[in-house]
């Protein structure tokens, strides 16, 4: 990376990787009547430049720095700067590959040594950048707010990668981060520069595809975390290699009142919010295990005591005007992190701390958190670590870690909630349970995984690592509350800093571009075969043509999506931490594939995805044709089994798109017994609640849902009943009593999900082999255990059947087929669309001065007409786009009126005649009141 300044205008020009971006301050023309406002936000001009203009007399490079990347554009009392990183230290890379013996990182976490910031609106100290001293800086940044925020990022707290999300934990990155990814999935309450990047981000998501590819090819954004990072590698006498990362990351959602010694907001935000987390890499796996740390979510602060030292701290709103806070609190780490429990470490030394922890507990009692009280100070933590640890085992089995399989690229284990230790202002006893809590983790994983013993160098490098976290941690927690009215102006600059990138042209293009949806997107009908099997732990080579590629599918070529479920495919014991036996999903996903690349269908098939939780598998397999089309694939699981603890219960997930139609797929399997309909209920609500995936996308956020497995509901009738009806073929009589319709009927269970007419036998439980009904001591009643649900209009189900001819398990495989309208968009013609739309303006006015652009641009008229001009030879046709709506930046069409009516597609008005006399005919009432539902089979009207 290089820096350029540019004389007459004053200019600076960052060139990295071949592509140059310039940065230029703006001021509006004004009119005779207007002034220029002080007040007003600063504006600035981003444009990509060419080598050739870059190479001219009017720029000159600083040479006597090297520059690793931008950090942003920061406004102080509106003058502008950029920052850009000039000092960097190599401290960590959580993720490596061992190519015989050498060890080579997969990425890299840097520590930022030293920044520096460059005016762009004085140049008359540009000399001095050759004689770079200590007398000579302040001169050079002309603002002793610049020079402030120059020694907070330089003071060794900051860090950045370029191939690794350092702001959220392990367990949610994909395997590799392009730009697109990073912007849409950091958690940017971890982001201390976010608001010097924001316009930047907006910028690029505006620039033409060429000068974005360009851009993100330039590596130019440093998104910077704030905390400790650092690995260490452990090589063993066997030549086995172990890396132990530990990165704390320190949150910005109190933003300038970071460290203040205070409690909750009105809005739920928390100072002092520390999530730590440390990840084990070795040849075969990868851990990794999250704790976050934070002051205690009440409305207190901290005043200074009559003694010498030491603070006094009181409450300063009741428990009645807390809930609303603490809840609020609460959601946002359940959002994130699932279950939560609290870890209270504030002793209650004094009567005013003896009120703050009892009404810290009043409110989690409210809120039906669990709480475990830890009164005892650093020294007898040390000396008997067994006793604080025996009080949070529960907690630490119940929420598990997380583990990844390197070679066979499976799941076996994920952290399913997250201990939250409680403390008023000590960083010490925080970071010493974290240490302990770490170690005992990573102690209970390793006794369930082969390969990997905690050998002495092993834990002692995991202990000097949680130290140099405490030192890094207490050093910057020491100098900001000690300092805290100086370090929140400083705060105040970076996080209200605000600068307005100048580009009238996009807000034009984006909305036409909208508008012209229909010339690069179109609907298109796929199909869609979902399956689930209950295999009771068993593997077989019997064929599963008969489920997987059934005669009465009703599809009339071959599925472009195969989605499979399965259950029990191991067997799996309540209570086991982390999930056993992986080779188990390579032999069904091999079976599945042989099956379905060997069958009627000319089609070949790839699986693009699967993860297993215990027992539960689920697998998206694709078409090669429809490969390219599916992209954003994420899954996640949640367990169920003995009150959470163990992965004999749960559920798998997967989200995904089909071009722009987004896709939810569940596996699960609930709790069993016939009276457990309760259990299964709350199965469900845990499930639905507790699923996530990247920015708070839930299940029911998706376009099309399909949630299929063992259920576990029964029939509530008697055996001989059952039996009888099933002989009888009287299916809908036994549905009648099926607990999950009657579920669904109440709203209670699956509400807003839909089950096609069952028209197969129960398909539990078996005597294995057989075809016949359980005959055991127990004598189960047959139930329709295994099913098939859907979620949203988009799909229309084709088919729901069972395989009856395969005999091995107690169950049944079951299947069902749809039809999904998908909305198709063709990015490459979209991308073309949108270069056109801006080299056709940019065109008429790249022979205008920048005065005379910003004159034709503020006038939409201009702009509006040249759309218009664009749409002639895109359609041959003029669009109808309203200046009034233009203005207003509408989304939405104006209601209509007698004088202008409702328009269609490209501006086409439309005009409907419904010729049907109202005195002999009204609207069908069989017919489904939701107009956008295809009924062709009843008429719309029939006589009164």
């Amino acid at each position: 990376m290089k820096v350029y300044l540019g004389r007459e205008p004053r200019e600076i020009v960052i060139s990295s990787n071949g592509h140059n971006l310039s940065f230029r301050r703006f001021y509006k023309p004004l009119n005779p009547s207007q002034s220029q406002q002080s007040g007003s936000v600063p504006l600035l001009t981003v444009r990509s430049i060419s080598d050739s203009e870059l190479s001219s007399d009017r720029y000159f490079e600083i040479q006597n720095r090297l520059f690793y990347g931008l950090i942003g554009v920061l406004s102080i009392e509106s003058d502008i700067f950029i920052g850009v990183i000039t000092g960097i230290q190599k401290v960590g890379f959580p993720r490596w590959n061992n190519d015989s013996g050498r060890i080579v990182p997969a990425d890299n976490v840097i520590k930022v040594l030293n920044v520096e910031f460059y005016s762009l609106d004085n140049n008359i100290f540009d000399y001095l950048i050759y004689d770079i001293v200590d007398q000579n800086l302040e001169k050079i940044i002309m603002n002793i707010h610049a020079i402030q925020l120059k020694n907070l990022l330089s003071d060794g707290t900051f860090y950045f990668s370029r191939e690794y999300d350092l702001s959220n934990a392990f367990k949610t990155h994909a395997l590799s981060h392009n730009l697109d990814y990073i912007i849409d999935n950091q958690d940017f309450d971890y982001i201390w520069n976010r608001s010097l990047l924001n316009e930047l981000i907006t910028w690029r998501e505006r620039a033409p595809p060429d000068v974005r590819q360009q851009f993100d090819a330039g590596l130019f954004f440093t998104f910077l975390i704030r905390g400790y990072c650092k690995t260490t590698l452990i090589e063993e006498l066997d030549n086995t290699h172990t890396s132990i990362t530990v990165i704390s990351r320190i949150s910005t959602e109190s933003k300038q009142n970071s460290f203040a010694l205070t409690g909750v907001n009105e809005d739920g935000k928390i100072t002092d919010l520390i999530e730590t987390e440390v990840i084990i890499s070795t040849d075969k796996f990868i851990f990794s295990y999250s704790q976050v740390s934070a002051n205690v979510p009440l409305f207190w602060e901290a005043v200074e005591s009559q003694l010498r030292y030491g603070k006094k701290y009181k409450i300063t709103k009741d428990i009645d005007n807390t809930q609303v806070a603490f809840d609020r609190h609460f959601d946002n780490l359940e959002e994130k992190y699932g279950v939560v429990s609290i870890v209270n470490v504030v002793k209650p030394k004094s009567e005013t701390q003896e009120l703050i922890a009892s009404t810290y507990e009043k409110c989690a009692s409210a809120r039906g958190l669990r709480m475990v009280n830890l009164h005892y100070n650093s020294d007898a933590i040390i000396k008997s670590p067994q006793n604080m640890l025996l009080k949070l085992e529960q907690d630490i089995y119940e929420l598990g870690a997380f583990i990844y399989d390197i070679n066979r690229g499976i799941y076996i284990g994920k952290q399913t909630g997250v201990l939250r230790i409680s403390v008023l202002d000590s960083v010490k006893k925080i970071n010493l349970i974290e240490k302990l809590v770490s170690k005992e983790v990573m102690e209970l994983m390793t006794k369930e995984i082969l390969g990997f013993d905690m050998t002495d160098s092993f834990i002692e490098a995991h202990n000097k690592l949680w130290n140099e976290n405490y030192y890094w941690l207490d050093r910057m927690y020491s100098k900001n509350t000690k300092n805290f009215g100086k370090y929140r102006k400083v705060y105040t600059k970076i996080f209200l800093s605000r600068v307005k990138v100048y580009d009238p042209l996009n807000p034009y293009v984006s909305k036409h571009l909208r508008q012209l949806r229909s010339n690069y997107s179109y609907e298109k009908d796929i199909s869609i075969f979902a399956g689930t099997f209950n295999t009771s732990g068993k593997i077989s080579t019997e064929d599963l043509s008969e489920w997987l590629l059934p005669k009465d599918s009703k599809l009339e070529s071959a599925p472009d999506i195969y989605l499979i479920g399965l259950e029990e495919v191991v067997e799996l014991t309540p209570g086991q931490m982390l999930a056993t036996d992986p080779y188990v999903k390579q032999h069904w996903e091999k079976e599945v594939l042989h099956t379905i690349n060997n069958g009627r269908f000319d089609m070949k098939y790839v699986s693009v995805w699967s993860s297993q939780l215990g027992g539960v598998l689920l697998m998206l397999l694709l078409s090669e044709s429809e490969y390219m089309k599916v992209k954003h694939i994420e899954g996640d699981v949640k367990k169920t089994g003995f009150g959470g603890m163990g992965s004999n219960k749960g559920a798998v997930a997967v989200s995904f798109k089909y071009s722009a139609t987004r896709f939810c797929v569940i596996v699960s399997h609930l709790a069993a017994g016939l009276d457990n309909v309760e259990q299964r209920h709350s199965d469900y609500k845990t499930i639905a609640k507790n699923i996530r995936f990247s920015k708070g996308l839930r299940i029911k956020d998706h376009d099309a849902i399909i949630w299929m497995g063992d259920f576990n509901y029964r029939i509530l009738m008697t055996n001989e009943e059952v039996r009888r009806m099933i002989i009888t073929k009287e299916y809908s009589k036994l549905f009648e009593r099926d607990q999950l319709n009657q579920q669904m009927i109440a709203g209670a269970s699956f509400p807003y999900y839909h089950e096609m007419e069952i028209k197969f036998p129960p398909t539990y439980k078996f005597d294995a082999g057989t075809k016949t009904y359980d005959t055991s001591e127990k004598m189960r009643i047959p139930a329709w255990t295994d099913r098939i649900l859907n979620r949203g209009e988009l799909l229309t189900q084709l088919s729901y059947g069972c395989a009856e001819d395969i005999l091995y398990s107690d169950h049944r495989p079951v299947y069902a087929t749809f039809k999904a309208v998908v909305t198709v968009v063709d990015e490459q013609k979209k991308t073309q669309i949108s270069k056109d739309l801006y080299e056709f303006i940019t065109g008429k006015l790249s022979d205008l001065s920048d005065e005379e652009k910003v004159s034709l641009l503020n006038d939409s008229t201009f702009v509006t007409d040249s759309l218009k001009q664009y749409d002639d030879t895109l359609a041959g046709q003029s669009p109808v786009v309203s200046h009034q709506d233009v203005k207003r930046g509408m989304k939405l069409p104006a209601p209509s009126s007698d004088t202008k009516k409702w328009w269609i597609g490209n501006g086409k008005q439309a005009k409907v005649v419904l010729d049907v006399d109202s005195s002999s005919y009204v609207l069908n009432p069989n017919r489904s009141s939701n107009p956008f539902i295809k009924d062709d089979d009843l008429p719309i009207f029939i006589p009164k």
